[in-house]
């Protein structure tokens, strides 16, 4: 499975959470907060692969980040140098390069996406090197951890805690969903390393076919609804 695919099927299963609670009574949430909880579930669905340096979290995004932030540092980079070769004052240049960056607050950002994404990477190398892909950031626990740590990180920045709740749900069913490849996930790590499936050899195919409709069946349900409250 591609970060296409688990993305579909967090975001769809969440919104088959929403469309139960909605049928139990509990009050209509906003398209925004729906589609800022969409996103939050996807970045979990994709989040569990950090574990492999060349997936879509680990390596597409970052090095799209590293391209563009170092195309915009490179403006100042250019004043920079045209300050150097007129002054010949390579400390003068340097600060003058450095009060750009960290006084302007686009390219202070830049800055801090491009660390960002730099260390994103090395963390994935790291994790890959140390655990191996499909290891133990495909178990239970490790997803139990993360959603404690993503609830922690909300709260902390001032966001309701929930939201760590949703990031949580995307990095287990990606588990689930590999669950229903062959090559199985570690799910009961730490006290059992081999790799176990969600359902036997015989129906893992039937599984994930059903379990892709259901996730699309959950995004068109839930997208319909809107649709008919928003035209009345």
């Amino acid at each position: 499975m591609n970060y296409v695919h688990h993305a579909l099927i967090g975001v769809g299963t969440a919104s088959l959470g929403v469309l139960a609670a909605e049928a139990l009574g509990a009050p209509q949430a906003a398209p925004l907060v729906l589609a800022a909880g969409a996103v939050v579930t996807a970045a979990g669905s994709i989040a569990t692969d950090l574990d492999h340096p060349r997936s879509f979290i680990a390596n597409t995004i970052p090095l799209r980040v590293v391209r563009w932030a170092l195309a915009v540092l490179a403006l100042p980079a250019l004043v920079a140098a045209g300050a150097y070769l007129t002054t010949r004052d390579l400390g003068g240049a340097l600060e003058q390069y450095q009060a750009a960056v960290f006084g302007i607050a686009f390219l202070r950002w830049t800055a801090i996406a491009l660390a960002l994404a730099l260390g994103l990477m090395g963390l994935s190398w790291l994790l890959y090197k140390s655990l191996h892909h499909r290891g133990p950031l495909h178990s239970l626990a490790f997803a139990a951890g993360v959603t404690v740590i993503a609830c922690l990180a909300f709260w902390i920045f001032g966001e309701a805690w929930a939201w760590g709740l949703l990031f949580g749900w995307g990095w287990l069913w990606h588990i689930l969903a590999d669950g229903l490849t062959d090559h199985g996930v570690p799910l009961f790590w730490p006290f059992k390393d081999e790799r176990v499936h969600v359902l036997p050899r015989w129906g893992r195919g039937v599984g994930r076919v059903l379990l892709t409709l259901a996730a699309i069946f959950g995004i068109l349900g839930l997208i319909t609804l809107r649709l008919r409250t928003f035209l009345g």
